[in-house]
């Protein structure tokens, strides 16, 4: 069998998406089978592992992403022979006869709340999202929520979609990866104390809602309940500006670290130290950063929106949809997760383990090659 793969993502930093596609191709690769693959691109990418002889890359250069999977890709899949193709970014292209399309639908910001992306993003979600799901032989999303609002906002059969869960559980039950010299040398790059900072990863744009955070910290801080820091990691994405001038005008600006893209190695030392974590978002299709953090076993600050309450379960310290832009119900919750001492926090900790334990990447590639290839 041949399989077509949009690889376009693996150019891109590793955030959720790409950290999604990365994960998939280097199990599916580890595994022994007959099937090609052929990993499409518009740009060149590099990859941490070595394909086998059985994946082939194709750079067919051109500058515009989007315009490139709808227009070109189609030639590509007549050229190669390909049965089935797999799109792991939203638009799938003009159906071609005898091949099986199959797309995995992230979320639907962006299509619900088109303020949440930029103009270009919120107009080829309306052009194109409907249509690619009425194309795609079988619809893979990430969590029920995004199912659901696929079905009632898409007018989707239910019966087309499968659920494959993201995410996985990346320190739970496991000794951290870096030594203690590392470990030191982490903290002390940006005069970070164990247990006395608050963490914040993921990209810095509106529909993360770091400004609240930021707001909270700061009500935090001047009622003297905080004395430590806030660690905001993550690249900045569009419209990041506003948040970068709250920070700049804060009188506890020293006290927030920016440490923009972060590695691996920096970003498990950063979850495992914290005193906890906050992800404040006002939606998500998943919530990888939420499985993260629960496998550091730090406690968790999130919203009760969208697919995080189905991700967190009872384990994190939740804020009411309608108290998501409100500084001091964002800092009451913080109060609460900073409060967590003793034999409460280590109970917190086994429980968090067993709930991030719940997601595997390794499940999650072995659930999509049962339904792309049908093994």
């Amino acid at each position: 069998m041949r399989i077509g793969i949009d690889a376009r993502t693996l150019s891109y930093e590793y955030t959720g998406i790409p950290t999604y596609v990365h994960d998939v191709i280097k199990i599916w690769n580890e595994e022994e089978n007959e099937n090609e693959y052929y990993l499409y691109s518009n740009r060149d990418f590099e990859l941490d592992f070595e394909l086998k002889s059985n994946w082939h890359v194709v750079i067919d250069k051109y500058k515009y992403g989007g315009i490139w999977a709808i227009t070109r890709i189609p030639n590509l899949l007549i050229r190669d022979g390909i049965d089935a193709y797999w799109e792991p970014m939203n638009f799938l292209p003009r159906k071609i006869k005898g091949v099986k399309y199959y797309v995995t639908v992230h979320d639907l910001a962006v299509y619900l709340f088109p303020q949440l992306g930029t103009f270009t993003d919120a107009l080829l979600e309306r052009m194109f999202l409907k249509k690619s799901c009425e194309k795609a032989d079988r619809i893979i999303t990430i969590s029920e929520s995004t199912k659901e609002d696929i079905t009632k906002h898409l007018g989707v059969d239910e019966k087309k979609i499968s659920v494959v869960y993201n995410g996985d559980s990346a320190y739970a039950f496991l000794p951290p990866t870096y030594t203690e010299a590392e470990e030191k040398e982490i903290l002390d790059k940006w005069k970070l104390t164990k247990n006395n900072y608050i963490l914040y990863v993921g990209t810095i744009e509106p529909r993360k809602n770091v400004n609240t955070l930021i707001a909270a910290y700061e009500y935090l801080r001047g009622n003297q309940l905080f004395d430590g820091k806030l660690v905001i990691a993550g690249k900045r994405g569009w419209k990041s500006s506003k948040t970068m001038e709250s920070r700049y005008l804060s009188r506890y600006r020293m006290d927030m670290v920016m440490p923009g893209y972060i590695t691996d190695v920096e970003k498990e030392c950063l979850y495992r130290n914290a005193a906890c974590f906050a992800f404040p978002s006002l939606y998500e299709g998943f919530g990888f950063p939420l499985v993260e953090a629960m496998s550091a076993g730090i406690p968790v600050v999130t919203s009760k929106v969208s697919s995080l309450p189905e991700v967190g379960g009872d384990i994190p310290f939740y804020v009411e949809a309608r108290s998501l832009t409100d500084k001091i119900a964002v800092a009451e919750k913080l109060k609460e997760a900073l409060a967590i001492k003793g034999e409460e926090k280590e109970l917190l900790q086994k429980n968090s383990y067993k709930r991030a334990s719940l997601f595997n990447r390794n499940n999650t590639a072995r659930d999509l090659e049962r339904i792309i290839v049908g093994i």
